[in-house]
């Protein structure tokens, strides 16, 4: 099973809102597969998630009764396979925590832009959950954001629900990404198990 931790600063509302969204989506194009988790960088444990948020998981058939927030741990991290967080901070907060996690942590929009030239290109294959540190840095040699800002969610929190809708979209399209590599590289994995059958 490929363990993804979603990080933003209060765990409260982008990655409670990308957790169980993904998790869903996730769910659905590789049931089994996938375990979608969260943390905060400045989270106070136990905290309740944005109720924008809640609404708008609830419109993706995901569901966030019950979520408590969790601050970010170098525990926590451990035996993390995939780290996205909102923002590039959130990186260098994830990275001083656990600096072997280097090829494996993004930010969310870095980690969609630069997998759509190998979904583009077919290379995401049946191992692409093991091999994407290596594919993913050939990658980023050619393709950069047009400001580094481009590559954050921004925090929609002290903001509107216009602020919220915009957090929502973003978020929404970086995991379109996503979940078409798992389904493409599930896809994959159920071609070849076929084939040796």
């Amino acid at each position: 099973m490929t363990a993804i931790l979603i990080v933003c600063e209060g765990n409260v509302c982008r990655s409670p809102y990308v957790e169980r969204v993904l998790q869903a989506r996730l769910d659905a194009v590789a049931p089994g597969r996938f375990h979608v988790s969260s943390a905060g960088t400045a989270a106070t444990a136990g905290t309740p998630a944005f109720p924008r948020s809640a609404e708008a998981a609830h419109r993706h058939c995901a569901d966030l009764e019950g979520f408590a927030s969790t601050p970010l741990t170098a525990g926590l991290l451990a035996g993390t396979d995939l780290v996205l967080t909102m923002e590039r901070a959130h990186r260098a907060a994830v990275l001083d925590l656990a600096p072997s996690l280097l090829r494996r942590t993004f930010t969310l929009r870095e980690f969609a832009r630069l997998v759509r030239p190998l979904l583009e290109q077919d290379d995401v294959t049946e191992e692409f959950w093991e091999t994407f540190p290596r594919l993913v840095a050939r990658s980023r040699l050619a393709t950069t954001p047009i400001t580094p800002e481009d590559d954050d969610v921004a925090d929609p929190v002290r903001g509107d629900s216009v602020d919220h809708e915009r957090m929502c979209a973003t978020t929404d399209a970086a995991m379109d990404a996503v979940v078409a590599c798992a389904s493409r590289a599930t896809e994959g994995a159920d071609r070849a198990r076929t084939a040796g059958a």
